[in-house]
């Protein structure tokens, strides 16, 4: 029944794997846990962390299994002879080994239905109602295993509160509970909860290391693949095994021999050739042409973030070959391919390039914050080769592009707040002064309304630690636009802008926002017309120092809506 079951998931879930010997890369981590298990000397808490799809949660399975697997309940006793089944005390030394994946506790975790592991994915339950109950459930014994085993992924995303509630248990676990704790984000996690942990580094996965799983699972599955197909894979993936396995399942859905090309349109990525194109535009500072060739990657649908990465690990090949410290980076490259490299890096300085290095890295963080992820590199682009009119390059036929692109944008509807705020804005003055005027007034590398948004319950939480009342008033306004060094808000009951705009609440905000985005800031509230809806209701226990004759105020203006 289980062969059946495991036929029909798709691989990535099908070769999961199911021992620590299973783990490929994590020749360390593995060591480490093997002794732990072997020698007793289990941890009441565990932080995995690294990049995703690098096998954090599976790790975290695997030792489950293992602390619960029916065959590791083997003792022996003083005479030497075996015990079956003996539950000893967590007080007594206990050891264990490899899961053996065939007992009843093994197959029940393979499947998601072992009662004594609690997954909690704290993307969606990341409130400290969710951690008091876990704290209350944990106190009771484990039902059929030795422990109760906790496994929070994505735990960067609980809340301040829900870490304290979650750090007394860890201060004081019981004696048959594990908690493993899984993020890509340990930087977000308290110290404090850290610190309380036994911490595995996941690193991303290397090339060869992607190479080994591909080829074994094409082996099992009978998948007629490349070579060159599954290193165009790995490259692909960006270190994941999850991707990895994901895109080559992708790709033997058709059928048939899977080649370079085919890999390549399934993933839109760049080869060698068009990177190396797109390295040569710039060597000869040609910024017409490079703007031109991203704009054709983007429209024929290729993944910019991944292009950009490819970018900086072709420039990293150039870097080294201009300190002279070559190794082994031309390991997946042909002699045409090297000798191209080789040529090409004597167009470049080595500070050159690492400049352009450091640009294309900061670009490929903000194109997950654009609608258009073309654009972050463009300007990253235009910053690197026409810093100043002494460029030789023909920028008026720049300027026209940017501008035909901005009336394009005004067609995409999730850029309905970028048309308010330019909406007033002359697209003929833009024209006529061969320049992109942009309303806020502000540095682009300062600060942004994309910026402001992103860390806005950061400044909501600090806020809060001032005066809890008004971050409940803020949460039903609305963010407009940015103007010069002016934050405008839309609120929507003028009880609510009369509390805000009390000079000393809106001096605490104003250096709460400038302190954190490290810029001066002030706040603007308008009120809003009368048909606009709030986007939160405040109650009267969100602010409750009310006074009593406010009241019928402000329930004339709710019910004037």
């Amino acid at each position: 029944m289980m062969k059946v079951w495991l036929a029909d998931m798709v691989l990535y879930r099908k070769y999961r794997p199911q021992k620590l010997a299973d783990l490929v890369g994590h020749d360390d981590i593995k060591k480490t846990l093997l002794s732990q298990l072997e020698t007793g000397k289990i941890s009441h808490g565990y932080l995995f962390y690294g990049p995703k799809g690098t096998g954090k949660t599976s790790t975290a399975r695997i030792l489950a299994k293992a602390v619960n697997c029916i065959a590791n309940r083997l003792t022996t006793n003083a005479k030497g002879k075996k015990e079956e089944n003996v539950r000893r005390s967590a007080l007594d030394v206990q050891h264990f080994s490899e899961p053996c994946n065939k007992c009843a506790a093994c197959i029940s975790i393979t499947d998601g239905s072992y009662l004594d592991l609690v997954e909690i994915d704290a993307a969606s339950n990341r409130g400290i109602d969710e951690i008091r109950d876990l704290r209350e459930k944990i106190k009771l014994s484990p039902i059929n295993g030795r422990f109760k085993v906790y496994i929070i992924d994505e735990a960067h995303m609980l809340t301040n509160e829900a870490f304290n509630a979650l750090l007394k248990t860890l201060e004081e676990p019981p004696q048959h509970a594990i908690f493993i704790l899984c993020t890509t984000e340990v930087g977000k996690l308290p110290a404090t909860i850290v610190s309380r942990l036994a911490r595995f580094n996941f690193r991303r996965a290397g090339k060869s290391d992607l190479e080994q799983v591909l080829v074994k699972i094409a082996k099992a599955e009978k998948i007629n693949i490349d070579r060159e197909a599954t290193g165009q894979i790995a490259e692909a993936a960006d270190g994941s095994f999850r991707d990895a396995v994901s895109i080559l399942d992708q790709a033997s859905a058709k059928g048939g021999r899977i080649g370079v090309l085919q890999i390549e349109t399934l993933v839109a990525q760049a080869g060698f050739g068009k990177v190396k194109k797109f390295i040569d535009f710039i060597a000869k500072g040609n910024l017409k042409e490079v703007v031109l060739f991203v704009e054709d990657l983007a429209e024929s649908g290729a993944d910019i973030s991944s292009f950009v990465r490819s970018a900086i690990l072709f420039l990293e090949k150039l870097l080294f070959v201009k300190i002279g410290a070559v190794g082994d980076i031309f390991d997946d490259l042909d002699e045409g391919e090297i000798r191209q490299i080789r040529q090409l890096a004597g167009e470049f300085r080595g500070q050159e390039l690492a400049n352009l290095m450091r640009l294309l890295l900061i670009s490929e963080n903000e194109i997950k914050l654009y609608p258009l992820p073309q654009i972050p590199l463009i300007l990253t682009l235009f910053k690197y080769l026409a810093p100043d009119d002494s460029k030789n390059v023909d920028q008026e036929d720049v300027q026209e592009m940017a501008v035909e692109k901005a009336a394009e944008v005004s067609n995409v509807p999730e850029l309905s707040k970028v048309r308010e705020v330019l909406k007033d804005t002359d697209l003929k003055e833009m024209q006529d002064d061969k320049k992109v005027k942009v309303k806020t007034g502000l540095k682009l590398k300062s600060v942004s309304l994309a910026t402001i948004e992103k860390k806005w319950s950061d400044f909501l939480s600090q806020v809060k630690e001032v005066n809890i009342h008004v971050p409940a008033l803020l949460r039903s306004t609305r963010i407009l636009s940015l103007e010069g060094d002016k934050l405008n808000l839309e609120v929507f009951y003028r009880f609510h802008k009369d509390k805000l705009e009390e000079p000393k609440i809106i001096k605490m905000l104003d250096e709460k926002i400038s302190t954190l985005m490290g810029v001066g800031i002030k706040f603007k509230f308008a009120l809003a017309k009368k048909e606009a809806k709030p986007p939160v209701t405040v109650t009267r226990s969100d602010v409750i120092d009310i006074k009593e004759e406010d009241l019928a105020q402000i329930a004339q203006e709710i019910f004037s809506k």
